[in-house]
């Protein structure tokens, strides 16, 4: 009679799938948590669901063996990136709730504030004073702080670690309100390229910051 295998135990597939996934969220999130507790908390969820990705990771398919290692590496990631937005609204002093901000509308929205303060070193750079590493350092007043200094502060920090060209090009597009056409002459391309290329800069910045809400 063959012995059943833990409720804990992983199929070894999993112990090279983990680290590299591990590895992805982690240079999102490295202000955040410890490399360390998302190797654990990936463990975890792995364990939880053990007869089933068991199940799929012994599909003598190979082709369908491969896709459902796919499947199971956006999962375990999806479940990460939720644990890293706790932990980083625990940390930022905002709720998970409030992560519209992640959105691209939103962003794009609150752009021109940021990237003014950028230019003139104004407005945030005085609340910025009141953040150390994303957490308040005294209780922020309704004047002072809250969740929309976090936001602010979030994409200021993500715009700043963009490469030149994208800077460059967010600011034409946000800051001084040119066209598509404007920034297609600027950059000498074509119209659409210029649209793609001022999405794909938004884009960058939204990943800086963690990306799409995994919450919707």
């Amino acid at each position: 009679m063959v012995a059943k295998k833990s409720m804990t135990e992983i199929h070894p597939i999993l112990n090279d799938l983990i680290p590299s996934v591990v590895n992805v969220v982690f240079r999102r999130y490295r202000a955040f948590v410890e490399r360390a507790d998302l190797v654990q908390e990936a463990y975890a969820f792995c364990a939880s669901r053990g007869d089933r990705f068991t199940e799929q990771l012994d599909q003598e398919n190979i082709e369908e063996r491969t896709i459902n290692e796919k499947r199971i590496a956006y999962q375990i990631k999806r479940h990460l990136e939720r644990y890293c937005r706790k932990e980083k609204a625990h940390k930022s002093g905002y709720n998970t709730q409030d992560e519209a901000f992640y959105e691209t509308v939103t962003i794009s929205q609150l752009l021109p504030y940021v990237i003014a303060s950028v230019i003139n070193e104004t407005a945030l750079e005085q609340a910025q004073n009141l953040i150390n590493d994303g957490q308040p350092r005294k209780p922020a007043a309704p004047a002072e702080g809250g969740t929309l200094l976090a936001i602010l502060i979030d994409i200021k920090k993500a715009y700043e670690m963009l490469e030149q060209e994208d800077k460059d090009i967010l600011r034409l597009r946000y800051h001084e309100n040119h066209t598509l056409q404007m920034i297609g002459q600027y950059l000498e391309c074509s119209i659409s390229t210029a649209e793609r290329r001022a999405n794909g800069a938004l884009r960058k910045l939204q990943n800086n910051i963690g990306g799409q809400s995994p919450w919707v």
